[in-house]
C-alpha cells in the first residue's frame, strides 16, 4: 500500500513540476540540438545545455555549432539576458570534453567580454579535461541494453564508471526525475553491493548516499533489503545515517 502511495504522489509532483529541474533532464535528438542553437529560443537553448551533462553525445557538429553561435553574438552580448545566454552556451561547450575548444575558451576567459562570460569560460576550461574522461564512459556501449531507452542505458553508464562525481549526478538525476523502472533500480542496487568506490571522502560518502536515496526514494520494497544493508552494515557512520533516515522516509 504504501508504495502504491509514494507511486500516486510521485506521478502528481511530476505533473506539478512543469519548469523543475526535471524538464532540464529532457533528452534531445542530434537534430533537436542543431535546431535548437541554431534556433534564437534561448530558453531552450538554456534547457539543452543543462541535459548535455550526462547525455553521451557523439556527434561533434553539435558543439561546432554552439561554438559558431558564441562567436556569433559576443559582440552584442551587452545586456543581462544576452550575457546570460552566451554564458550557458559556454558551458554547454565545456561539456564536450574536446581539447579543440581549449584555446577557444581560454581566449575568452582571458579578453575583454564582461565578467561573467570570462568567469564561465574559465570554469569551461576546467570542464573539459573532466568531461574528456566522463564521455568516454557515458559512450561506452560495453553493456547497452537496447532494449531500455538511451537515457536509462547513459546513466547506468556513468553508475558502472570509475567517477565518484559522475556516479553522483546520474544519482541525483534518477532521484529527481523518479525513473524507477527495473533496470534502473538494478543498477543503483548492484552500485551497493559492494560500494566498489567507497572511502572515507566527502565526495565518497556523499555519492553512495545519492545512490541509496535513489533506490529508497522508489519506495520499492524489493530493495528495502538493500537501503536496511546499508543502514547496518557501512563502515561510515554517517552513511548508515542517512540510510536509516531514507527507510523512514521512503518504507
Amino acid at each position: 500500500m504504501k508504495l502504491l502511495l509514494n507511486t500516486l504522489l510521485n506521478t502528481l509532483i511530476i505533473s506539478c513540476c512543469l519548469f523543475s529541474s526535471m524538464t532540464l533532464a529532457k533528452t534531445y535528438t542530434t537534430e533537436e540540438y542543431q535546431q535548437i542553437f541554431t534556433g534564437d529560443d534561448t530558453y531552450k537553448q538554456q534547457q539543452a545545455v543543462e541535459s548535455m551533462i550526462l547525455v553521451g553525445l557523439e556527434d561533434p557538429s553539435i558543439y561546432n555549432t554552439i561554438q559558431a553561435k558564441i562567436v556569433a553574438q559576443m559582440h552584442t552580448a551587452t545586456d543581462k539576458h544576452a550575457i546570460d545566454n552566451t554564458a550557458w552556451l559556454i558551458k554547454g561547450l565545456g561539456y564536450s570534453g574536446d581539447p579543440q575548444y581549449h584555446d577557444f575558451l581560454l581566449t575568452l576567459s582571458e579578453g575583454y567580454a564582461h565578467k561573467k562570460i570570462r568567469k564561465y569560460a574559465k570554469r569551461a576550461v576546467d570542464d573539459l579535461s573532466k568531461f574528456q574522461v566522463w564521455n568516454v564512459i557515458l559512450q561506452d556501449k560495453t553493456h547497452y541494453d537496447n532494449k531500455q531507452p538511451h537515457r536509462q542505458n547513459i546513466y547506468a553508464a556513468a553508475l558502472r564508471g570509475d567517477d565518484l562525481e559522475l556516479m553522483r549526478i546520474a544519482a541525483k538525476r534518477i532521484a529527481n526525475g523518479y525513473l524507477f523502472d527495473d533496470f534502473m533500480l538494478e543498477q543503483l542496487a548492484t552500485q551497493l553491493k559492494p560500494m566498489r568506490l567507497m572511502d572515507d571522502s566527502k565526495l565518497a560518502i556523499d555519492t553512495y548516499a545519492w545512490v541509496t536515496r535513489a533506490l529508497a526514494s522508489s519506495g520499492n520494497e524489493k530493495y528495502k533489503p538493500v537501503v536496511e544493508a546499508v543502514s547496518q552494515t557501512a563502515e561510515q557512520k554517517k552513511l548508515r545515517k542517512y540510510a536509516t533516515k531514507y527507510l523512514r522516509k521512503y518504507y
